[in-house]
């Protein structure tokens, strides 16, 4: 299944990195995507974005996927740690 991004959400990801404040490798992380993605994304929309006006805070959409990805992250190690546990009062049963 591929993911479909709108051009809106890939120019604010690289006028992002374009702050310097965050690698690609990061972003890649903070947004769940793949590196080669965010590379392409800058080598694509770079030129674009040094001409239009940067913006301090992100856009709802860019900070909605970072907030639910932080949520999924959670998520994943909550499950891990219940895994974990039923294993070891499975061991103690028995």
């Amino acid at each position: 299944m591929s993911i479909r991004y709108s051009e809106d959400f890939k120019k604010e990801v690289v006028k992002t990195y374009m702050t310097g404040n965050k690698s690609i490798t990061q972003l890649a992380i903070d947004y769940n995507i793949a590196k080669s993605s965010v590379s392409k994304w800058v080598n694509e929309y770079k030129e674009e974005c040094l001409y239009t006006t940067s913006t301090t805070s992100e856009p709802n959409e860019a900070k909605e996927i970072r907030r639910l990805n932080q949520l999924l992250n959670e998520k994943d190690k909550e499950i891990a740690f219940l895994k974990k546990a039923a294993a070891f009062f499975a061991k103690e049963i028995d």
